[in-house]
């Protein structure tokens, strides 16, 4: 694939710090994508390595604060180690190429080597689960991070599809709720689309529609796709990390606009808009 002119970043880029647990910015500006695999199963040598690499660059050529995907890092079947970290090995080395900070949502891909009924849970033994897990870095597969801007707070919680139990339901419902009181944005980032056959657990999207949200980051399908009349126009798929697709491969951006609304641009994997922006209020 041809290298393409690197988009250059807006005259004037939001200050701000931003790090695993949070942080401290002006005005939010972030990039965002999802489903990075091969189109086969056991197919590791197919992984669309230069892809994620120049998605990841272009970010940080925007000088966005941090960036996030939503899911889906490997296609191994097979249940083989070796497979498992050298198709998230090769995620891994393109993160280290893109912007500071970085977080990661679970997709289905990393809950079973084989399709499997039932979630993915603490301690389960399964490589593909736990090759995922000690990439996060983190104690479990769903987390929130707040970041402070200088028109309220921003809390941005990653929801784990595929492990979904009591525990974490108990969790999702706690923590929505107190961004209901005491946050002015809340930004929730999930595998799985919030509308159509592929929602996941329809009890996921039945807590998140209970409580206050400004956007809808999804994947699982691999395209892109905005429905600016569902769901107050704030859902976005953006699976379009590398993974097969009728859609070209890119990423979004969003920016927290000084009136406090934020404006999604879709870029190509160069960071150039790619046609598509939309605004959305405070939720």
């Amino acid at each position: 694939m041809p290298q393409g002119p690197i988009a250059t970043a807006p005259p004037v880029v939001p200050w701000g710090t931003v790090s695993k647990d949070g942080g401290n910015v002006q005005r939010l500006y972030f990039a965002l994508t999802g489903d990075t695999r091969p189109g086969g199963c056991d197919e590791t040598g197919k992984y669309p390595t230069e892809t994620i690499h120049r998605i990841l660059q272009s970010m940080k050529s925007l000088h966005v604060q941090f960036g996030l995907d939503l899911g889906d890092h490997m296609f191994v079947c097979n249940g083989t180690r070796d497979d498992a970290e050298i198709q998230m090995g090769h995620y891994m080395d393109a993160v280290a190429q893109g912007p500071a900070t970085f977080w990661m949502t679970l997709g289905n891909h990393e809950c079973g080597h084989v399709y499997r009924r039932g979630p993915c849970f603490l301690g389960d033994p399964d490589v593909n689960y736990t090759t995922y897990m000690k990439a996060l870095g983190r104690k479990y597969p769903y987390y929130a991070t707040d970041v402070q801007t200088s028109m309220g707070l921003a809390r941005f919680v990653f929801v784990a599809d595929d492990a979904w139990t009591e525990h974490q339901r108990d969790w999702l419902e706690a923590v929505l709720a107190d961004a209901d009181v005491n946050a002015k944005y809340t930004i929730v980032a999930r595998h799985h689309p919030i509308e159509g056959n592929r929602e996941g657990p329809k009890s996921i999207v039945w807590t998140i529609l209970k409580h206050k949200y400004s956007l809808l980051l999804t994947a699982h399908e691999h395209t892109y796709f905005h429905d600016p009349d569902a769901l107050g126009g704030r859902s976005v798929i953006v699976g379009v990390g590398g993974g097969p697709s009728g859609k070209p491969p890119g990423f979004g951006t969003v920016l927290q606009n000084k009136d406090g609304t934020l404006t999604f641009t879709m870029r190509d994997i160069d960071g150039n808009p790619a046609g598509d922006q939309w605004t959305v209020p405070p939720q």
